[in-house]
């Protein structure tokens, strides 16, 4: 269970917050709890357990940076996304308050949900699963959908003229009808990135990468494309400082 807590002394930010982290959370079909808050003291007073904070900058009374040190000294794990409307406030949070990020207002569901999903990715035991339609497993057996964790997929490969891909998973392959640009996308903040012309690379799969050749750690050798090797290592380093 992820435990979620928004603060804001706006009550119309307060809910539109909320609104969208539900419609995140419920599309990762993960486990979680959000509780919301109107004041720092009542979330202080409140709160039991904490994963992610979302605090706003500045409320009345005591504002969100020092709520979230308050935080960080009672939950050191908690992740703070910090949400204003003033960007001047912004590498306040960040260097007072060790904010894992922050977002200005109004707040856009694409770019909350890539903060959520950075913070769930150094959060341990969370799970975040993708279904996909129309698939067939290695004994050829069809389902109408199957529902996979991201973590245990290794890489992706587009198969020429069929519009499908496979999934690579450590002990299976399943066939799925897709467009590849489109699952490219999708899963590229979860740590996918194309090495090659249709292939797909889960980077917590990675264990090196010499000359144009990228290792898993099942030890599947996959190519990279000499115009991607740049941009491939340095979305590789990224991701590992992100999970270091």
């Amino acid at each position: 269970m992820i435990e979620v807590a928004v603060c804001d002394d706006d009550v119309k930010d307060l809910d539109y917050a909320v609104k969208l982290l539900h419609g995140i959370f419920a599309n990762m079909n993960i486990e979680y709890s959000i509780q919301p808050f109107l004041s720092a003291n009542e979330m202080l007073s409140g709160i039991k357990k904490i994963d992610i904070g979302i605090l706003d900058i500045a409320m009345k009374g005591l504002n969100g940076i020092e709520l979230g040190r308050r935080l960080k000294i009672k939950f050191p794990n908690v992740k703070l996304i910090y949400i204003t409307g003033y960007e001047e406030y912004c590498m306040q949070a960040i260097n007072d308050a060790h904010a894992f990020s922050f977002l200005c207002k109004p707040l856009d569901d694409h770019k909350m949900q890539k903060q959520i999903t950075e913070a769930l990715s150094g959060i341990s035991n969370t799970v975040i699963e993708k279904e996909f339609h129309k698939v067939m497993d290695s004994r050829k057996r069809k389902y109408p959908s199957v529902r996979l964790k991201l973590e245990d997929i290794l890489y992706f490969e587009y198969i020429k003229g069929q519009r499908k891909a496979a999934i690579v998973l450590e002990n299976e392959i399943y066939e799925c009808e897709c467009v590849f640009e489109k699952i490219a996308g999708e899963l590229e903040q979860y740590g996918f990135v194309v090495n090659s012309r249709g292939n797909l690379v889960n980077l917590s799969h990675v264990e090196k990468i010499k000359g144009f050749v990228v290792y898993l750690d099942n030890g599947k050798e996959l190519p990279i494309a000499q115009k991607r090797i740049v941009e491939f290592r340095e979305k590789l380093n990224e991701f590992l400082q992100r999970n270091s």
